[in-house]
């Protein structure tokens, strides 16, 4: 039995602070948008990010004021999700790495194309954006049942590994019934999105204060 190294405790920190950082900056975010009040469940996520005011094209009124807290928010989970997967490869280090490794670089690049490229806005366009959060959303939950295939048989990590396939198969289906108007827009979103968010905060902090086998 070993504790992880300062790097691995370091990729630990990385997965807990950039989902916690994410959620306070979408938070404060939606609590300096007013009139309308930001909703939870009617409005998209990514709607905090855009950086011009007015209609969009399904008539939903916008004003973010703090976007560009909200688009830091986004590139930065993105980022220490990414740097996360890589101090911790020697943690997942079963076969199923590689995959691990690519769907966490997807996750990361997509949150920071997220940040540039806005919902509705001017400054890349519908199509970069919605490129990102297939990206970012797909990758991340894709990441999570990688690390249930990895960890399905180790000692220890038995719990973990359900717990990781299910919040990938919720996230994954989630994002996929996204456009189905099943359920308000911001709230199936929200359980797409949440599940890996969920996941990278607890995980980092158990990782952190874990005896590694």
């Amino acid at each position: 039995m070993r504790t992880l190294s300062g790097w691995q405790k370091g990729g630990a920190l990385c997965f807990t602070l950039g989902g916690l950082q994410y959620l306070l900056a979408e938070k404060i975010s939606a609590l300096a948008w007013h009139e309308p009040d930001y909703s939870y469940r009617q409005n998209y996520i990514s709607d905090l990010g855009i950086a011009s005011c007015g209609p969009t094209a399904d008539g939903r009124a916008i004003c973010s004021p703090l976007h560009m807290l909200m688009n830091s928010g986004f590139a930065i989970e993105g980022l220490l999700f990414f740097i996360a997967c890589v101090l911790l490869r020697r943690v997942f280090n079963e076969q199923g790495q590689s995959l691990f490794l690519l769907f966490g670089l997807l996750h990361g690049m997509g949150g920071v194309m997220i940040a540039l490229f806005h919902s509705g806005g001017g400054t890349g366009g519908v199509t970069l954006h919605q490129t990102g959060a297939v990206m970012a959303i797909g990758g991340g939950n894709l990441c999570l049942l990688s690390i249930a295939w990895m960890k399905r048989n180790s000692a220890g990590w038995r719990g973990f590994s359900w717990l990781s396939l299910m919040l990938g198969v919720v996230g994954l289906v989630s994002m996929f019934m996204i456009s189905l108007d099943v359920l308000p827009v911001g709230m199936i979103e929200r359980m797409s999105v949440y599940t890996i968010t969920g996941w990278q905060v607890v995980t980092g902090f158990w990782l952190f204060m874990k005896i590694q086998e």
